[in-house]
């Protein structure tokens, strides 16, 4: 489909990824990190279409980002980082080339990207600091470029060596010609490379000879290794045009090589060339040759003596043993069945060269410029040595001595990596020779962790020197054998990085433990794992903390577990694993690693692999699984993903999420095996199922996501180990981040988001933790005071109160408890009271916002009652012993912030939310709330102030069946009477017009609440003004009433002044509007709710000689007639007739005695309630003679309810405070007429004047 795609859209796609590269964006994170694999992947599959456009636009970002100037360690970084990615497309899409591309293609190449591609190579030599990778990824697109390309790089080539073959200068450019070592070799392309070289090598100068003789090497290995199959094939049909190329090289390279110096330069090369002539391989292994042959038969025995130390130069003895290991590497690629003779040559040096190189007493060295190589050289040897003959393992052992040098150890280690990873050929043999050294390579595990940890232990954090690769530290740290040094750390971390990459590659080689008992298998195995969890949080250490993961992950695969312990692998799995587990956690729940995201993809893949396993022993699955390492193990689980929740990496919050989903099918897999529900494994099972679902949801935003989490996690329903320490692990860590963001608020990480997060994960997840503490904070319910304002005393009961800052301190907010013994969860929500003020100059609006948001919509609704009464509290305390407000502007701000928590909580209809919301009454916390805000005054500031309240107040209203009111009726006609009075109408003369639309603003809002606090509302006036009740309902009827009819004059008048409406004037309007309906709603409630004293007086408006006022009371009245007036309320004995109904059904008996109501109150009405209730249930029942049947159907509940005969009566029940109370109430006149005679006779005879009637001695004597 792309093929028909015009070529704007390719380079559109080709400008995105270029706008993409991190020198043009700067540091890169995962997303943009996602999005440059992704525009890789596009330009790669259109390049399969539009070839030449893609390598031409690819060419042309290279070239412009080579040209960049840049300044600075960062922005080097990111060239680097773009070069690298812009190489690695440039050889995908060269890799994926078709083979009938247009010469036109060519062309484009050659002039284009060629030269580029040599610019890197040639330029960045050792010193620069990133210089070896980007060389290798250049390398790599010139070896793709070749493969279809070979002619243009060869021309290329051949061009140089024609010019080199005329020049007369001494100093010779010859990078051209290193173009041989990079690209792609075949049969027929290194024969052409060999007669080219054969025409011009005589004429070149000595430096282009020796490049030539370097670069042929090189590309003859290049040719073995990418077309193994045509080298053998070359042994079982020779080709005699490579044969005669090969040999005419070696004698033109035989001549030039006259001192020793040149003989050590090309007898690597001529070994090589030697290779490729079978027949000559053959033939000079006979005694007598022909004179064509002598200088190859000559060359050979040169070889040997120079390798037995006899060729008179260390540099000679160093050259043999290069061409000699050639040799050996060589033969592996041939099958024995072949040709035999040059296994002839490879045993007669095969004994002296590992006597060379494999010497412990004096190891091979070529100089302190040459680590890498010899240590190179070495491996190759040990390689080849294992695949000519595996079971000659005398250098085996050698490397293996703990007492050889630790550069034998690198080497040992790195060749059986290369044999695991390496094995193309058939007749190689495979690395199960050398299982049988399991043992001493745990050990030498063992020994090189030991000294690497010592080694962090003990010196400062060690960087990687990036101008010194790992053979480097390895061979030069041999010089410092007398004490530990910082080299010597380094050097045993290279040699603990190839051990972990050992485990990655085979874990069979370090699980061998043939003929050893059970428990010693296990002990092995728990020590080769602990090993490497070890590495895994190491900090300066990337590439050895990913490769121990890499090994650790390698090891839980379901057949490898199997090998752990065969002789018990489940029991084995669960001590193990678990410990893995374990540890892991609690580093990651201790923030101890820099790549937490990728450790937690990692234990993911962990917990999938164990899965697996059980899944194949589900059987006997749980077997071992109770030991305590198990059960701590989850808990740490569980701990670590709850943290994860509340990161601010949203792919780390995924992936926790998604690991729940793996916590379930263990739960489940256990289950199935003990036949138990999952519950008993997992109890927030079912929530954690909805973890893992809602991680599949990949397109969401951050804020989105959290949400959701928080949503989940009001819903966990069960405290666990796991819940508990992770809510308090996340508050000790909150506590230190809100400290550091108030005083160090320049040092926000992520502007704070992962702050706000842990504090709405903690708001969310509270609920759950609250049901582990046994104490509960404050009173669930209390009394709202609601006498006279001068009478009133305001509760002062502390619930770990908030202490707000009063008037005269004027200072922020403190937290102080009234309880030594007040929970984290209490401290939490008093320390966010004290952040809802939070004056600080940077953050405070930040996290007063934060705070109020989260308090509002997050917070778990199990703690709305404690909420509340601390809010309560707080508040309570703005008002001193006389009641009266002092204003300031922090409490100002609370009552604000305590207004908007509370519209948001009742206005938020979550899961939960109506069985919390009445556990306590928000009564004394409203009223006070008004009374503060009332006396603000009508500034800007207060009026919306008072909007929001009265909009508080009808929301309040429509939660009402889900609230608790202690004594409704007084407390909203207390409401009605407050919000009335700031109904304003046309009284208010404001000069601006802002102010004056906030006071329509206002006179809307406080006629909504009305309205719905005035629904069913009987009117109540205050007791003890000396008049009548019914008088006194009936003026209070009045005075609202003519407010109601005012403020719908003033409604009239203002819509009937003729002027035109338009713009503010049209709003004006539509406000009044609404106003004039409201309050339309509220006569009709009013008098609906008050017939019996209301009708008297709104009965003449029907006959007013207004007909505005007419009309608005038939409008009144049709609404009282559709919401059905009950009038036989206008008898006047309605109040004793409701009350004598009351008491009916209170003391309602069934069939069989029982007292359905009565016990129905029992159970609801809570314990501090208990006394009163007993009370009002022995007075009523007594007046009807129901006093036994009430006794005895409480004394039933309770022996029924009795653990034993001894608690009888003896608990704070229901039952025991109505046997007090009829014990006080019918028992005082018993005991005083029983008891009164023989006192009185005690208390007036003189002779029992001294004598004591105190059980207790011990307090008469005190």
């Amino acid at each position: 489909m792309a093929a028909h795609k015009p070529v704007e859209w390719v380079q559109a796609v080709i400008n995105r990824f270029d706008e993409q590269l991190p020198v043009k964006t700067g540091h890169q994170n995962n997303h943009t990190k996602v999005s440059t694999e992704h525009n890789k992947e596009c330009l790669i599959n259109i390049s399969k279409y539009k070839f030449s456009h893609v390598i031409s636009g690819l060419t042309n970002i290279l070239k412009n980002v080579n040209n960049m100037r840049i300044f600075g360690e960062a922005a080097e970084k990111n060239l680097y980082l773009s070069q690298l990615i812009i190489l690695d497309t440039l050889e995908k899409c060269l890799a994926s080339q078709s083979k009938d591309c247009l010469r036109l293609d060519e062309t484009m190449l050659v002039k284009q990207l060629l030269p580029e591609i040599c610019h890197f190579i040639h330029t960045y030599r050792e010193g620069h600091q990133h210089a070896a990778e980007l060389r290798a990824s250049a390398s790599g697109v010139l070896f793709s470029l070749s493969c279809n390309n070979f002619n243009a790089v060869f021309s290329r080539i051949s061009t140089r060596l024609q010019e080199l073959t005329v020049c007369s200068e001494d100093t010779v450019d010859v990078h051209d010609i290193e173009l041989m070592q990079y690209i792609n070799v075949d049969c027929s392309k290194l024969k052409r490379l060999l007669q080219e070289t054969v025409l011009k090598f005589k004429a070149l100068k000595k430096p282009a000879q020796h490049a030539v003789i370097n670069s042929l090497e090189k590309a003859f290995w290049n040719w073995v290794e990418n077309y193994p199959d045509e080298f053998t094939m070359l042994y079982q049909r020779p080709q005699t045009d490579m044969a005669d190329a090969a040999e005419r090289l070696f004698d033109l390279v035989d001549s030039f090589a006259e001192s020793a110096k040149r003989k050590a330069a090309v007898w690597p090369l001529q070994i090589i060339l030697l290779i490729l002539c079978p027949e000559i391989t053959h033939i000079i292994s006979r005694e007598v040759v022909e004179e064509s042959k002598a200088n190859k038969k000559l060359f050979l025995e040169s070889l040997r003596k120079a390798l037995a130390g006899q060729g008179g130069s260390k540099q000679l003895t160093e050259s043999a043993a290069i061409a000699c290991v050639k040799l050996c590497k060589a033969s592996t690629y041939i099958n024995r069945e072949d040709h035999s003779g040059i296994f002839l040559l490879v045993q007669s040096i095969v004994v002296d060269l590992k006597a060379l190189l494999f010497n412990p007493t004096k190891p091979f060295s070529r100089g302190a410029g040459s680590q890498n190589a010899d240590v190179d050289l070495m491996i190759d040897c040990f390689v080849s040595c294992f695949r000519i003959n595996p079971h000659n393992n005398q250098h085996f052992k050698v490397c293996l001595a703990s007492a050889s040098p630790s550069t034998f150890h690198f080497v040992l280690v790195n060749s059986l990596h290369r044999i695991i990873t390496n094995s193309d050929l058939d007749w190689w043999p495979k690395i199960d020779a050398v299982y049988c050294y399991s043992g001493e390579l745990r050990l030498m595990f063992s020994d090189t962790l030991s000294r690497v940890m010592q080694g962090l232990h003990t010196h400062a954090p060690l960087r990687m020197t990036p101008s010194l690769s790992f053979k480097e530290k390895m061979t030069t740290s041999l010089k410092f054998k007398e004490k530990t040094t910082d080299l010597d750390t380094r050097s045993y971390k290279c040699l603990l990085l190839a051990l972990v990459k050992l485990i990655h590659a085979d874990p069979k080689l370090m699980l061998h433990n043939p003929g050893k008992q059970a428990q010693e298998t296990q002990s092995s195995t728990a020590e080769l794992i602990a090993g490497l969890v070890q590495l895994v949080p190491l900090v300066n250490t990337a590439q050895l903390s990913q490769e121990a993961m890499e090994a650790l992950l390698v090891l839980h695969l379901p057949e490898t577990i199997e090998l752990w312990n065969p002789q018990a692998p489940i029991e084995t799995f669960w001590d193990i694993s678990s410990l893995v587990l374990f540890l892991i956690c609690k580093k990651l729940i201790g923030h101890q690693m820099v790549n937490s995201t990728e450790v937690l993809k990692w234990l993911r893949e962990i917990l999938i692999c164990r899965n697996k396993f059980l899944l194949n022993n589900k059987e006997c699955a749980t077997q071992g699984s109770g030991i305590p390492i198990c059960r701590q193990a989850q808990t740490k689980l569980e701990v670590c993903l709850y943290m994860f929740l509340w990161s601010p990496d949203t792919e780390a919050v995924l992936v926790a999420m998604s690991c729940f989903r793996h916590l379930c099918e263990e739960a489940d897999i256990r289950c199935s095996a003990d036949e138990v529900l999952v519950q008993n494994i997992l109890p927030n099972y079912a929530t954690f199922t909805e973890f893992a679902s809602v991680s599949n949801i990949m397109a969401t935003g951050r804020s989105t996501l959290q949400k959701r989490v928080m949503a989940l996690l009001r819903r966990i329903e069960h405290p666990t180990a796991g819940n508990t320490e992770a809510w308090e692990d996340t508050h000790a860590k909150w506590e230190q981040d809100t400290k550091q963001i108030l005083n160090f608020p320049k040092n926000k990480v992520e502007d704070g988001q992962e702050w706000i997060n842990m504090t709405g994960f903690l708001c969310a997840l509270g609920g759950v933790c609250l049901s582990q503490h046994s104490k509960p904070c404050g009173p669930t319910t209390y009394s709202p005071p609601m006498g006279p304002m001068s009478e009133r005393k305001y509760s002062m009961v502390s619930v770990s109160v908030c202490e707000v800052s009063n008037a005269a301190a004027g200072a922020s907010a403190t937290c102080s408890s009234s309880s030594s013994t007040e929970t984290p969860l209490g401290r939490f929500l008093d320390r966010l009271l004290v952040l809802l003020v939070c004056g600080h100059e940077r953050v405070g609006l930040h996290v007063r916002t934060n705070v109020k948001e989260l308090l509002g919509l997050e917070l778990s609704p199990v703690l709305y009652h404690m909420l509340f009464n601390k809010l309560r509290n707080s508040i309570g305390r703005f008002f001193d012993t006389r009641a009266q407000v002092p204003i300031n502007d922090t409490n100002t701000q609370f009552v604000a912030q305590t207004i908007a928590i509370m519209k948001n909580l009742l206005d938020n209809h979550a899961e939960g939310s109506s069985e919390h919301l009445g556990q306590a009454s928000i009564e004394t916390m409203m009223l006070n709330l008004v009374r503060y805000v009332r006396v603000l005054g009508n500034t800007l500031h207060a009026i919306q102030m008072k909007t929001k309240l009265c909009q508080l107040v009808e929301v309040m209203m429509e939660r009402r069946d889900d609230l608790s009111f202690c004594q409704e009726m007084k407390f909203r006609n207390k409401m009605v009477e407050y919000l009335t009075d700031w109904v304003m109408g046309t009284s208010n003369q404001a000069a601006d017009d802002d102010i004056k639309c906030l006071t329509r603003d206002l006179d809307q809002a406080s006629m909504e609440a009305v309205v719905s606090l005035l629904a069913g509302l009987p009117l109540q006036p205050e007791e003890g003004d000396g008049v009548e009740l019914m008088e006194a309902k009936s003026q209070l009827f009045l005075k609202y009433f003519t407010l109601f009819m005012n403020l719908l004059n003033d409604c009239s008048e203002v819509e009937d002044d003729g002027q035109p409406v338009v713009g503010r004037k049209r709003g004006m309007s539509r406000r009044l509007a609404s106003l004039r309906h409201c309050t339309v709603l509220a006569m009709s409630n009013l008098l609906n709710a008050n017939v019996d004293s209301g009708l008297m007086h709104s009965i003449g408006l029907g006959y007013h000689k207004d007909l505005q006022t007419r009309a608005t009371f038939m409008e009144v009245l049709t609404k009282i007639l559709q919401q059905g007036t009950e009038f036989d309320t206008l008898a006047e004995t309605v109040l004793a007739d409701r009350f004598e109904r009351l008491v009916e059904l209170v003391t309602m008996m069934g069939d069989q005695g029982e007292l359905p109501i009565a016990m129905a109150l029992a159970n609801v009405v809570p314990g501090s309630q208990w006394d009163e209730l007993a009370r009002v249930l022995v007075t009523l029942f007594d007046s009807r003679h129901l006093l036994y049947q009430l006794l005895w159907n409480m004394f039933s509940k309770e022996v029924e309810l009795a653990d034993s005969m001894q608690t009888l009566f003896r608990g704070n029940s229901l039952a025991s405070k109505i046997m007090t109370f009829c014990f006080k109430v019918y028992g005082a006149a018993y005991l005083q007429k029983l008891l009164e005679p023989l006192l009185k006779g005690v208390v007036t005879t003189p002779e029992w004047h001294n004598i004591s009637f105190e059980v207790d001695t011990t307090r008469s004597e005190h």
